[in-house]
């Protein structure tokens, strides 16, 4: 059997034609945050790497920190490492990413508005063509 080199948080891994980075590490499986070239920020947890990597060019990437997934440890190839700043900014979007997921799934009404004039209770929003209430 091939003994893999272990992989360590802030590899770059590629299998196939997908590359992501290693954020967590365990015996047989490693959590990966996918790496997007060519592509504008869509999500609010996307991260843009710093350009000078060491060891790997990210010039151009996105890092979709909302999208995570284990992976099987053994099947991820080593093709660098980031550096520890990328990383600090990986681990703070992916927390801020799951503390917005948690408070999406809460109900409604729980959460203060951060709207400056709050809700309007009972307001079905702009009415085109209806007459006046006040």
């Amino acid at each position: 059997m091939k003994s893999s080199p272990m992989l360590t948080r802030g590899d770059v891994v590629v299998r196939g034609n997908r590359q992501g980075i290693v954020v967590t590490v365990t015996e047989t499986r490693v959590l990966v945050v996918p790496i997007v070239w060519g592509t504008a920020r869509l999500h609010r947890a996307d991260v843009v790497p710093i350009a000078w990597e060491a060891t790997f060019s990210l010039r151009g990437a996105i890092i979709h920190c909302g999208q995570w997934a284990w992976a099987d440890a053994g099947r991820q190839k080593r093709v660098g490492q980031v550096c520890v700043e990328t990383m600090r900014m990986v681990i703070a979007a992916m927390r801020r990413e799951a503390e917005a997921r948690q408070t999406e799934r809460l109900p409604a009404g729980l959460v203060r508005s951060t709207l400056a004039f709050g809700p309007i209770m009972g307001s079905r929003g702009r009415r085109v063509g209806a007459p006046s209430l006040g």
